[in-house]
């Protein structure tokens, strides 16, 4: 789904997946996850069409209708909202806080973007099997 100007969720973190199939591969995971309706599906450069050439439905999987040949290309764009609010006109002095929202569970592997930093707040727990990469010289920090 592609659009012009601002989503009507607001402010957005695009996601690149690149992934080099394996001969009859139908299910891709997504780097980060999708929201449903959010995601740009490309084998070979070829933007599919969503519930014809492919399904994405459950935020984290996009299933092909077809498998893919061995070393096709595929490709996802996701687009995700950030949850950051502000108030820019204070009243009483006073503005509301900001908000950064995070997910407790990371559910799938993730590597922090090169020469970007991140931060989580809570109880953060790595599902078993899964890696979280952090570059040399970046900080994921967990408050």
């Amino acid at each position: 789904m592609s659009y012009i100007g601002i989503p009507p969720f607001g402010n957005t973190i695009r996601s690149v997946t690149n992934v080099v199939a394996t001969g009859g591969q139908t299910n891709f995971n997504i780097i980060g996850g999708y929201v449903i309706g959010y995601v740009d599906v490309y084998v070979n450069g070829v933007l599919l069409k969503n519930a014809t050439d492919y399904t994405a439905t459950d935020g984290l999987t996009v299933v092909l209708t077809s498998g893919a040949t061995a070393s096709d290309e595929f490709q996802a764009l996701s687009y995700q909202p950030v949850a950051l609010t502000q108030d820019t006109q204070p009243t009483g002095g006073q503005g509301n806080p900001v908000f950064y929202e995070n997910d407790p569970s990371v559910t799938q592997d993730y590597t922090l973007t090169t020469s970007k930093n991140a931060m989580s707040t809570g109880t953060i727990t790595i599902n078993s099997g899964v890696t979280v990469t952090i570059p040399s010289g970046q900080r994921w920090v967990i408050i």
